[in-house]
């Protein structure tokens, strides 16, 4: 197809004329679109968009991101089915030790949504979904008992390709399962910021919500899963944290003294609660990445961006 008629694709080459940076999904876009130049005419591959287009439509799902309304302060318990789109990815270590190791959100019936470094020198065995108390073998609160966990095969892993274990830039990753799963009370997915709107509206944002089971502060693993709101920090000062790392766009920086992801919670969601087709509903705008060791001193938590993924997400759903 001519490059014009494919609107996608000539409206960001029409953004980089103008000088504006383009996004981590922009330029993977461009290079998956096999653009061919004949007699000064450029020809694209249009069809792929149509595809992802499709994606992303099925990932704005009618139910997604619909939650219990609780009060959560500070690193509290959340309550039982509150957060159904909560994942924990469980790894054979290079050891040969078995474990939860990672976090993730269940984006739609096959896929979760996770980070890329959690399978360096580790085999991912299974997912897990519907959980809340990992000691117990049925999720109870008095004579309330939550439906059974699910415990699901692995298809396919999809690390993003340009990720980088040095600078974590695109630290982002995909898993399939094996089969669909089937939407009820302990299990649903989480929403994304799938439209231009919510993906430009986290560059404002002040306040965000981290869950996971990780670290305590006393140090051993939550048996149940907690959430924090954290603090928007911005790059410049984020990236007095890390002197190390070039802090980038497409990630974001979060935290607090005493409130901060941990070690337990990598490829968790960094989440805020939109009001979206007349519910309030949980919208995970990035995923877990990067953190000292020392949990909630101060410096912040740096997430990826989901926003700038959107297209990659939907690419890997549409065409694999």
């Amino acid at each position: 197809m001519l490059l014009r008629k494919c609107s996608f694709i000539s409206n960001i080459f029409v953004r980089k004329k103008k000088g504006t940076q383009l996004s981590a999904d922009n330029i993977f876009y461009i290079q998956n679109s096999n653009l061919e130049k004949i007699n000064k005419t450029v020809f694209v591959c249009c069809e792929e968009n149509e595809k992802i287009d499709q994606a992303i439509h099925n990932l704005s799902i009618e139910d997604c991101g619909r939650f219990a309304i609780d009060k959560i302060m500070g690193g509290q318990e959340i309550q039982l089915m509150s957060r159904p789109w909560l994942a924990l990815l469980y790894f054979k270590t290079k050891n040969g030790s078995y474990a939860f190791k990672c976090a993730g959100t269940l984006i739609n019936k096959r896929y979760v949504l996770t980070a890329a470094h959690c399978f360096l020198d580790q085999e991912l065995l299974s997912v897990r979904l519907g959980e809340h108390y990992i000691s117990q073998e049925r999720d109870c609160r008095g004579d309330f008992c939550a439906p059974p966990v699910e415990d699901i095969d692995i298809e396919r892993i999809f690390v993003h390709e340009k990720y980088s274990r040095v600078t974590r830039h695109n630290d982002i990753a995909l898993v399939k399962l094996s089969r669909d799963v089937e939407v009820k009370e302990n299990i649903t997915p989480i929403c994304l910021p799938t439209n231009y709107d919510l993906q430009q509206e986290v560059n404002n944002m002040a306040k965000f919500h981290v869950t996971g089971w990780g670290k305590n502060e006393n140090g051993p693993f939550s048996d149940f899963p907690k959430q924090a709101r954290l603090n928007r920090i911005d790059r410049l000062q984020c990236q007095n944290s890390y002197p190390s790392r070039e802090i980038v766009s497409t990630q974001i920086c979060a935290g607090g003294v005493g409130y901060d992801s941990c070690k337990g919670d990598s490829g968790g969601p960094l989440s805020y609660i939109k009001y979206l087709n007349d519910y309030q509903r949980i919208v995970q705008y990035g995923v877990v990445s990067i953190g000292k060791r020392e949990c909630g001193n101060g410096s912040p938590g740096v997430y990826t961006n989901v926003g700038s993924y959107i297209r990659w997400i939907a690419y890997k759903i549409a065409t694999k």
